[in-house]
């Protein structure tokens, strides 16, 4: 099949699209929301590109939409412009680990992230050849019931890079705690490490000293590879292959914008803000709301086991129609500007910058539950070491000043 390019008012979308990395871009090299912008296009426009160049796409796509899905990514896109541009990153962005020595420090972190360690290595020894074999839903069985707990914990404790950093205990039981959680999630055909790098590398590039082409851009190609041979081995039954089909093809955001833009409203009347209600009332223990991923799955394909993910504009889409989604993005926009321009001031908004946008990164494929629920509860991760590591401290510090009390006796 072939096309017309200049044709295609995709094209023209897709085009305006890709000018808004570039205009980030120009406002610094470093300037994070442009990878994350670049980020977006891939996996936005990648699988529209792969089409009206005759190649594959995720099987179920409604072609016939395909224009106004384009059309919905590109309003995101200038959510993200539009805030982006009004709300500048800091150029003067210093390495927040020159900043613990003035906090407190967090000796609880180096012993949380062994424990995560040992429990993935774990794990890997108790299923052994087992992860060698079946799809990926086979693989997930073989990890156990705490799997998505376990990946969940592992995006929070990847966020304390900047914590861990304190000491050199620290810095070691980081390094062991993620090369298990890579080799994790290779075992059961998960790629959410590959997000979780990225973000880590667009942090430790944001703070160096030395003025040169960033290496991001380097790692960015690195881990798309990595991540295409991984969709390709897991079985999906996506695009596979190492062609530029298979490159495109990362993810299904394009078949579920498609198919939520041709059920909604002519099937289903706009939600209207009840899939973030849902998401607040599922943070409350026992509340369990069902995800946009089952709705689909259940309408979409009744009974089956498989999962299509879901997306952020395909949500935004459902409750509020195109009006919404450049509102979500500009929203989430603020947010990531707001702590990335903060990532310096306090350990916190250290650990903050990195899970959200690594939530971000994960929920542009998810839904708003997923990433409310990332950010949540990883703000009670780290209250919780924090609260932990305070009293620690504290108890010592009594301890130590008691002798003292007593020869000044």
């Amino acid at each position: 099949m072939s096309f017309d390019l200049a044709a295609q008012p995709w094209w023209s979308a897709g085009l305006a699209a890709l000018a808004v990395p570039v205009l980030l871009f120009a406002g610094g090299r470093r300037d994070m929301l442009a990878y994350l912008a670049a980020y977006f296009l891939l996996f936005g426009f990648g699988p529209v590109l792969s089409y009206l160049l005759g190649g594959t796409i995720y099987f179920g796509t409604n072609t016939l939409l395909i224009g106004r899905a384009a059309l919905g990514l590109l309003l995101a896109f200038a959510g993200v412009a539009a805030a982006g541009l009004l709300l500048r990153q800091r150029r003067d962005i210093r390495d927040p680990i020159e900043q613990l020595e003035k906090g407190r420090r967090m000796p609880l972190v180096p012993a949380v992230l062994a424990l995560l360690a040992l429990y993935a290595l774990g794990v890997l020894a108790w299923g052994g050849p087992a992860f060698l074999a079946g799809n990926k839903l086979d693989r997930i069985a073989v990890a156990g019931p705490l799997h998505y707990d376990y990946l969940l914990l592992e995006m929070c404790a990847c966020a304390l890079y900047f914590i861990a950093q304190e000491s050199s205990t620290g810095r070691f039981a980081y390094r062991v705690n993620l090369g298990a959680y890579i080799a994790y999630c290779l075992a059961t055909g998960e790629r959410d490490f590959v997000f979780v790098l990225f973000a880590l590398v667009l942090h430790r590039e944001l703070v160096r000293t030395e003025r040169r082409l960033p290496r991001s851009v380097l790692w960015g190609a690195g881990l798309l590879l990595g991540a295409t041979a991984l969709f390709a081995l897991r079985g999906s039954g996506t695009p596979g292959g190492t062609d530029a089909s298979a490159i495109l093809n990362q993810g299904s955001v394009l078949f579920v914008d498609t198919w939520v833009m041709g059920h909604v409203p002519s099937t289903e009347p706009y939600m209207h803000g009840a899939s973030y209600l849902h998401a607040l009332v599922n943070l409350i223990p026992g509340q369990h709301q069902t995800p946009l991923a089952q709705w689909l799955v259940d309408r979409y394909a009744p009974g089956s086991d498989s999962g299509y993910g879901f997306s952020l504009t395909g949500e935004a889409y459902a409750n509020f129609g195109l009006a919404g989604i450049p509102v979500l993005f500009a929203l989430l926009t603020a947010v990531h500007r707001w702590l990335v321009n903060r990532v310096d001031r306090a350990p916190v908004y250290a650990y903050a910058s990195i899970l959200f946008t690594v939530a971000w990164m994960y929920g542009f494929r998810g839904e708003s539950q997923s990433l409310l629920k990332t950010v949540v509860y990883g703000a009670v991760f780290f209250g919780v070491i924090r609260m932990i590591s305070a009293r620690a401290q504290d108890s010592a510090r009594a301890d130590d000043e008691e002798p003292l009390a007593c020869v000044s006796s």
